[in-house]
């Protein structure tokens, strides 16, 4: 599969685009990981709102923040989410006061089974476009089998495929707390690093595509990511003629057997008050002169 026939979905992130060549593929799940103050869930916000931007049907599934909090904060920060449709499975305050935690669909199921059937019934009614859930950590701390979390995950994800659905998933994976995994099942995994007061992304994997590989900086603002791509001189290439080009001064272009040739560099060395100036002045001003930019 190439790049040129993969049908692209942005992201919502002008950087994060770029260095994933185009955007997501769509119908496919991606991972994306990172600690506290990463930026997971902003990120999620800019791929729901770049949805709703083009008139599809978002989902956002919470397992940590109430709704009401997440849409307040998002509001302030100047993201339309209004649109966006909420599946809040957050733990509420009653069912902490009564010593349940995240127990609330009874004790005899400890698997997080009711969780994972709320979230596909949710998905099949609503038939979202794009979805991000976040995070599938909580859903991890109540599966007491990793055979039975890795099986209903994946049937998660592959329902959401055949729905029509692209799908984000948060994770806060850590030296504590692993997630090789989902690495496994996810097509793509996106890394989110806070270090030395720096944020990068990274990306680690993305199944039928090329990437732009090693960390690119990250800036997480109140208005929401931006991403700098790293520079990389082979991407910004042009096609040229390999020719001669003349100084416009004859008798130098007779030293140098016809001028420089197009597409090198050349060293003018020399003392104060030689000319260096003037000389790359004249070689300017003789590019003007063939309506070439200097």
């Amino acid at each position: 599969m190439t790049n040129k026939t993969v049908q692209r979905l942005s992201t919502g992130i002008i950087g994060l685009d770029q260095i994933l060549c185009g955007g997501l593929i769509q119908q496919r799940s991606y991972l994306i990981r990172g600690g506290p103050g990463t930026g997971k869930t902003t990120t999620g916000l800019h791929f729901l709102c770049e949805g709703v931007a083009r008139n599809e049907k978002c989902l956002f599934i919470t397992l940590v923040e109430p709704e009401v909090v997440i849409r307040e904060d998002a509001n302030r920060r100047g993201f339309a989410v209004d649109k966006i449709e909420f599946l809040d499975l957050s733990p509420t305050a009653k069912a902490i006061e009564e010593e349940q935690g995240y127990n609330i669909f009874s004790s005899n199921q400890v698997e997080q089974t009711p969780l994972i059937e709320e979230i596909i019934k949710k998905v099949t009614e609503y038939k979202p476009k794009r979805i991000f859930l976040d995070s599938i950590t909580q859903l991890r701390f109540l599966s007491a089998d990793a055979f039975q979390f890795r099986k209903q995950i994946l049937s998660f994800v592959r329902m959401a495929a055949e729905q029509g659905a692209t799908v984000f998933i948060a994770s806060e994976g850590s030296v504590n707390v692993h997630d090789d995994d989902m690495q496994f099942i996810s097509d793509g995994v996106i890394n989110q690093e806070f270090s030395n007061d720096e944020r990068f992304v990274r990306i680690t994997k993305f199944r039928g595509s090329d990437f732009s590989k090693g960390s690119h900086s990250l800036k997480l603002s109140n208005k929401g990511i931006t991403i700098f791509p790293k520079l990389r001189s082979k991407g910004h290439g042009q096609k040229y003629t390999r020719e001669t080009i003349s100084s416009g001064i004859s008798e130098l272009d007779e030293i140098l057997n016809g001028g420089l040739e197009r597409g090198t560099n050349t060293v003018l060395s020399g003392p104060s008050g030689v000319g260096k100036t003037t000389l790359g002045l004249q070689f300017m001003k003789e590019a003007a002169s063939r309506g070439e930019r200097s």
